[in-house]
């Protein structure tokens, strides 16, 4: 069964982030504490996700050992590919997210982990963007279900 393994806000740009057990999602306005909490141009910048396994694959390409939260993802799922989610709804508790599109990855993260080839390998592999479509609150190892 798809579920979180892991969540992660920062509430400053260019911050470190941290693990938080549990999140409160607000609809139209992002999670609570998040640095996009009510600061986001579109509505898909709510709220973003990566599965483990991306993570996983980028620190066996690089052979490394990159931390979930060093991708700067707030939700890392695990048992769900997220690729397939786009203009598509999942549901976490009573959070319903609309996921919208593809969330690339950046020269911004490739510089802060100082991986050259960062963008390239992590290419339709970085996570996707999601809006929040019903407001709630998640916990670690939340099960995912996929509504439509």
């Amino acid at each position: 069964m798809p579920k979180i393994k892991a969540i992660n806000i920062t509430n400053l740009s260019g911050e470190g982030t941290i693990y938080v057990n549990q999140a409160i999602l607000k609809r139209n306005k992002g999670i609570i504490n998040d640095r996009y909490y009510e600061n986001f141009k579109k509505k898909y910048e709510q709220v973003t996700l990566i599965e483990s396994e991306k993570i996983s694959y980028f620190n066996n390409t690089v052979k490394s050992n990159f931390n979930y939260k060093d991708f700067r993802r707030n939700i890392i799922t695990t048992g769900i590919d997220l690729n397939k989610m786009v203009n598509k709804k999942i549901q976490i508790n009573n959070v319903v997210l609309k996921v919208h599109k593809l969330c690339q990855p950046c020269r911004y993260l490739q510089n802060k982990l100082n991986v050259d080839n960062l963008v390239k390998i992590l290419m339709n592999r970085g996570g996707v963007c999601a809006e929040i479509v019903q407001s709630g609150i998640i916990s670690n190892f939340d099960g995912i279900k996929i509504i439509n």
